[in-house]
């Protein structure tokens, strides 16, 4: 096969996909690899969840970025929390594909230097991530987070702590797309 011909058949199966997302609704992310095709709408917003008012009345909220790494083949986390509007260190890390495992996994320290880290699967129009998470002192606790995709302005955030078999809510926040 000539190199025109490759070309012209790349474009075909490019066109090919474009059109297949555009067909179901979507919009595709900008080079998303198939593997962290669940998770990409991450990327299309910056996000923030209102949170309620600290008891001395100040405003809060979580300011979440999503941004896909160079190579395409990681999503980096940024959030932090913003009160009164100023901004404070909250989490960073990293999704990724593991192909060992087939599975996406995330890692993120938290400003006080817990360690928590799991994986993503979707279940019933969900992203279900189950984790741990090591503090600073090495005790651990464990985790599951149902978000739940609401278009391409929104999503919601219900974590939940694992305490033997049971499943005990911890909070449940809504993300918009920032202003």
């Amino acid at each position: 096969m000539n190199l025109k011909s490759l070309a012209k058949l790349f474009f075909v199966i490019g066109a090919s996909s474009l059109a297949a997302f555009y067909a179901s609704g979507q919009t595709p992310a900008p080079a998303s690899p198939a593997p962290l095709f669940p998770i990409a709408f991450f990327t299309a917003h910056e996000w923030d969840a209102k949170l309620p008012d600290s008891p001395d009345g100040k405003k809060r909220k979580i300011h979440a970025q999503f941004t896909w790494a160079q190579n395409h083949q990681a999503i980096r986390i940024s959030n932090q929390f913003v009160i009164d509007g100023k901004g404070v260190p909250y989490i960073d890390g990293l999704y990724a594909w593991d192909p060992q495992q087939h599975v996406i996994v995330f890692w993120y320290v938290d400003a006080k230097g817990s360690l928590s880290k799991g994986t993503v699967k979707q279940e019933e129009g969900k992203l279900v991530h189950e984790f741990e998470e090591i503090q600073p002192d090495g005790k651990t606790a464990s985790f599951v987070a149902r978000v739940t995709p609401q278009g391409e302005r929104g999503w919601e955030n219900e974590i939940l702590a694992r305490k033997g078999n049971e499943l005990v809510p911890v909070v449940k926040v809504q993300y918009e797309a920032a202003p």
